[in-house]
């Protein structure tokens, strides 16, 4: 069994986020987009995913999650690259494929997606005084384990 932290994960997914957030920002303007435009539909991508996933209301129905049991003495944790990719699935890379596919139309659209990229890096980066170190999750099973 192989695990992956959820700290670790998060910590390697932030540069990733960060990295193609700016890259949409910059292939917008490449694109054709006027800078003031580009620039505050990233801000806004920036500020209003951060604002959405801080304040969902659906969260409330959400169950809470299960208590991380011990972790069975085989199991090994993911190199922290394996992690940061399999943190950037579907949220992040999907992001970066939609604003490659509105490139060519809607640049300025580009730039709001990686804006909302970026945010997702800032909100990783907020969430992580709360993310136990200790705690493990199995990508398969995303069952929680305690090591």
């Amino acid at each position: 069994m192989t695990l992956h932290s959820l700290r670790d994960r998060t910590l390697g997914v932030i540069p990733i986020r960060l990295v193609l957030g700016v890259a949409l920002l910059v292939a917008a303007r490449l694109g054709g987009s006027a800078n003031t435009p580009a620039l505050l539909a990233f801000f806004s991508g920036v500020v209003g995913i951060t604002f959405l996933l801080f304040n969902d209301p659906r969260s409330r129905f959400v169950p809470a999650p299960a208590e991380p049991v011990d972790a069975p003495p085989e199991a090994r944790v993911a190199p922290v690259w394996r992690q940061a990719l399999a943190a950037t699935l579907p949220s992040t890379a999907g992001l970066t494929v939609l604003g490659l596919i509105t490139l060519a139309r809607q640049p300025t659209l580009t730039a709001l997606l990686g804006g909302v990229c970026a945010g997702l890096a800032v909100v990783a980066a907020l969430s992580l005084p709360r993310i136990d170190p200790a705690v493990y999750v199995d990508p398969r099973s995303h069952r929680l384990y305690r090591r």
